[in-house]
């Protein structure tokens, strides 16, 4: 079903469109996704503005349809193109409105994600700040308690935190969590190409985000089956399905999409092959000593260490505590992100626990 607000470039322009995208790509060095809910439909959940969106099916007086569970949903395309993207150096920060947890089961690192409106799947301590990565969704929304306790253990094997659970799902008064909303707004303002997928960027302050990347002189492409509050803003917009037009995208680029085994959490990634490669040619040449090449191909070979989601049995996400200071709490968060200057990240799995009742 298809609603007659949408719009679809025909497809001689679709490839073309496509085509400009992999070339602004390719002559980029810092490129920032932002990704709504237009990704996710694919997966059986709905979009809020399609012909069976929620707030379209609200305004009619129906329930939104969902084709399947949160916790049956496979990622789209888009979502593993996107790992993909991020897997070979290309992608250097993700920023999604969507709570589906479809980007963190896909696999795509979390330090390199920013959530902004939460996870159906994550619960966070409010005394300490720990964050569970559930294998089933927490069961409340709107920062609520979920009725489960911290387990994490002091120092010196003191007793249990026992601080409450509660979701990390906002509601609409809520403001957005500082720790994602300071990695995407720094991430948009080192990025000199945004672009966003399946989003109307109406919602404050996230659809605004982009902009900053605009406004520091960067470029902005837009791809979504409706116009957009940007549109004027954009330097490309492609009218298409997302999941086609990402597919296309890894054709010019040269690239794979990932297969999907299962649900895997990954906390920290690795550094892409091709971005050591690239900081090896600089400083190759500030030494003018040669270097022993590579094909490209190889290079990008960069996959990362998972574990299936059933295999991890606990969880912790290095997150500020309460009660810290925003300024302590800002500089602590940095000195989890990884930098250009301290080299290569070890991957940390993502440990999970299983929901208990």
């Amino acid at each position: 079903m298809q609603n007659p607000s949408w719009i679809f470039d025909p497809p001689e322009e679709l490839e073309r469109k496509v085509q400009e995208l992999a070339e602004l790509i390719r002559s980029s060095s810092n490129v920032v996704f932002h990704t709504g809910a237009g990704i996710s439909t694919a997966s059986g959940i709905p979009d809020f503005r399609g012909p069976n969106g929620v707030w379209t099916m609200e305004e009619k007086g129906l329930s939104p349809k969902f084709d399947t569970t949160f916790e049956n949903a496979r990622p789209s395309k888009t979502h593993m193109a996107l790992l993909g993207l991020q897997r070979v150096g290309i992608l250097k920060f993700l920023v999604s409105q969507n709570v589906d947890g479809l980007h963190v089961r896909s696999g795509f690192p979390r330090d390199k994600l920013a959530e902004l409106h939460g996870n159906m799947f994550v619960e966070e301590c409010v005394k300490c700040g720990k964050q569970y990565v559930r294998d089933a969704v927490v069961g409340s929304m709107g920062l609520k308690p979920t009725g489960r306790l911290c387990s994490v253990t002091k120092a010196r094997g003191l007793r249990a935190c026992r601080g409450k659970l509660r979701d990390t799902i906002l509601d609409w008064e809520d403001s957005l969590p500082d720790r994602d909303l300071m990695l995407a707004d720094e991430a948009c303002r080192k990025a000199d190409l945004s672009v966003t997928l399946g989003t109307s960027l109406q919602i404050k302050p996230s659809g605004n985000l982009p902009l900053i990347t605009k406004k520091r002189g960067g470029k902005l492409v837009i791809v979504n089956l409706q116009a957009t509050k940007h549109d004027r803003q954009a330097d490309l917009r492609i009218h298409g399905y997302v999941d086609e037009v990402m597919t296309k995208l890894m054709k010019h680029l040269g690239l794979e999409v990932p297969e999907w085994t299962g649900p895997v959490v990954v906390e920290r990634a690795e550094v892409a092959k091709a971005e050591v490669a690239q900081a090896e040619v600089a400083q190759a040449q500030q030494l003018q000593c040669p270097l022993k090449e590579e094909p490209l191909a190889q290079q990008l070979q960069c996959p990362l260490k998972e574990e299936p989601l059933a295999q991890h049995n606990g969880t912790v996400l290095p997150v500020p505590c309460a009660g810290q200071a925003p300024r302590q709490r800002r500089e602590g968060l940095r000195l989890e992100c990884p930098s250009p200057d301290t080299g290569p990240t070890p991957v940390k799995k993502m440990k999970v626990e299983p929901l208990l009742t």
